[in-house]
């Protein structure tokens, strides 16, 4: 046991700090981005995947209760454990059920509470077990824990790492998946084993249950494995490493049919609109750059690391030139490491949107690449005097620009979305509460912008749909209420939704209502919120 204690009291501690980390970010996450919202909905809606669905289908003219309203994010006293209503709402969307079962399963602990803790809960655990998977993986290929616990630092405290954490959907597990496929491939290539190949195909399918988006990093690293085992002459093992990777492909449209029409679909999340990007040439450069300044950002004290590692492999030139004749390097690595680039550069020129989320699930093996420099620099300087106090050293190096870095660049999705307004969110939530018993207009043509205002949403008593200021709806719906004063949202997005013109809107509503003025509440991305009065 103290042996163990020793070997490994550097990932322990690595751990116990970006634990620390992510429970005082998850803390300051004040809002949800509309996915966020969609995981919940998803997840707990009961076969109703989007808020037209809870309103039978056509959200115009539709008047949603509060209690309608939660009903969509959180599971009924009825409904736990109804993984079958998850398993059609997903065949309505654009992504494979497996992270929406887990959180329908993690939901089921709380029915009827709608809270961020519930998705950050769910991800701080897959987040702990990808580093673990990560410090095993570093460990298998290059021996060192001082080495494995560098790398779960730099990953751990990175902005892409904690983003991923922070973002309640299904990336986070998508991650653990990629970092395991890495571990299994790399204990099959260090041993032989029967019993790595199911696993390798189970880890296969499991990953692509989680999103479509797994396949390119799989795709590329079960090509270099076999390469490699060709170039071994492992002809048997390649034969079955072979057959089980695409017996866990073969498994995904066994399980999730609708995966044919989703890959095959014309939509923005779709085969269709991955084919567009992937024609559009002129745009590879532009996107190569977008991408590789999120990864640079994201990964700042990774890429900073690099170019000191590099810089000293430079000064020690000779002594690693000695290390590799002596065959101390470990290339082999480099079956891991490299289709993780490969995959960079595919999810860069084809993802739907330009957002560094699609290439979150390389973060960690980025950061072992960085430990396969570091293993350059320990073989080269094996025998050096007090070795270990120089591990420490550097250990402590990156753990204390990981976290400087950590505090100065902070994550996304904490909301405050601008540095300028520190609790933005929990300003929009303070003034829907302060009018939740006025009546709500919600002017729009899709469900989008008011999933984005759920949140807010939940404060009224009821709420309005609408894409006609004039519709006779809204004279019913406020004469019944009878109110001084009317909150109004504006569905604004010309990209997302409706576009509307507030400027437009605002007047044709007063000219066909008692209100005769209104005042801006505040902006919240796809919409804006106005407080009409008598």
């Amino acid at each position: 046991m103290r042996e163990k204690l020793q070997r490994h009291g550097a990932f322990a501690l690595a751990l116990l700090m970006v634990l620390a980390v992510c429970l005082l970010f998850a803390q300051r996450k004040n809002g949800m981005f509309i996915d966020e919202i969609y995981t919940y909905g998803l997840s707990n809606s009961h076969y109703a995947p989007f808020l037209k669905d809870v309103a039978g289908g056509e959200l115009e003219g539709a008047v949603l209760t509060r209690q309608e309203l939660l009903d969509y994010v959180t599971v009924g006293e009825d409904e736990i454990g109804d993984f079958g209503s998850v398993y059609d709402n997903q065949v309505n969307d654009v992504h494979p059920p497996l992270y929406y079962w887990l959180f329908h399963l993690v939901s089921c602990l709380t029915p009827g509470v709608f809270s961020k803790w519930t998705g950050l809960g769910l991800d701080l655990i897959l987040y702990l077990l990808s580093l673990f998977a990560l410090y095993r993986l570093v460990l298998r290929l290059f021996g060192s824990p001082w080495n494995a616990a560098a790398a779960v630092l730099l990953y751990g405290l990175s902005g892409l790492g904690l983003s991923t954490m922070l973002m309640i959907r299904m990336y986070v597990l998508m991650t653990l998946f990629t970092v395991l496929l890495a571990l299994e491939i790399a204990k099959l290539m260090e041993k032989e084993r029967w019993f790595r190949y199911p696993l390798i195909g189970l880890t296969v399918f499991l990953g692509l249950l989680t999103q479509y988006y797994f396949v390119f990093y799989a795709f590329f690293v079960c090509a270099a494995y076999v390469f490699w085992a060709a170039a071994k002459r492992r002809w048997r093992s390649l034969g079955l490493f072979a057959l089980s990777a695409f017996a866990g492909v073969g498994l995904l449209p066994l399980v999730f049919p609708a995966c044919i029409s989703h890959l095959t679909a014309d939509k923005l999340v779709s085969g269709g609109n991955a084919v567009e990007q992937l024609s559009a040439v002129s745009q590879y450069k532009t996107r190569l750059l977008l991408f590789f300044h999120e990864a640079n950002h994201g990964m700042k004290a990774a890429v900073l690391f690099t170019l000191g590692l590099l810089l000293l492999l430079l000064v020690f030139c000779k002594r690693l030139l000695a290390a590799a004749k002596a065959k101390k390097l470990p290339w082999e690595s480099l079956v891991i490491l490299v289709p993780a680039f490969a995959a960079f550069v595919t999810a860069a020129l084809i993802s739907p949107v330009p957002e560094q989320r699609y290439i979150y699930n390389l973060a960690p093996l980025f950061a072992a690449a960085v430990s396969f420099l570091i293993a350059l620099l320990e073989r080269s300087l094996e025998g050096l005097p007090r070795e270990g106090l120089w591990k420490a050293g550097g250990l402590l190096a990156v753990l204390a620009l990981s976290l400087l870095l950590a505090k100065h660049q902070p994550p996304k999705y904490l909301y405050p979305i601008d540095p300028c307004y520190e609790d933005s969110y929990a300003a929009f939530d303070a003034l829907a509460a302060e009018h939740a018993s006025d009546p709500c207009v919600y002017l729009t043509e899709y469900s989008y912008p008011p999933t984005q205002d759920l949140g807010e949403l939940l404060a009224f008593e009821d709420v309005l749909f609408t894409g006609d200021p004039d519709s006779p709806a809204v004279d019913d719906y406020l004469a019944a209420r009878q109110s001084r004063e009317c909150v109004v949202y504006i569905d604004v997005s010309k990209e997302w939704a409706s576009g509307f013109d507030p400027e437009k809107m605002l007047p044709e509503l007063t000219a066909s209502t008692d209100y005769t003025d209104w005042e801006l509440l505040y902006e919240n991305g796809l919409s804006v919120a106005y407080l009409l009065r008598k």
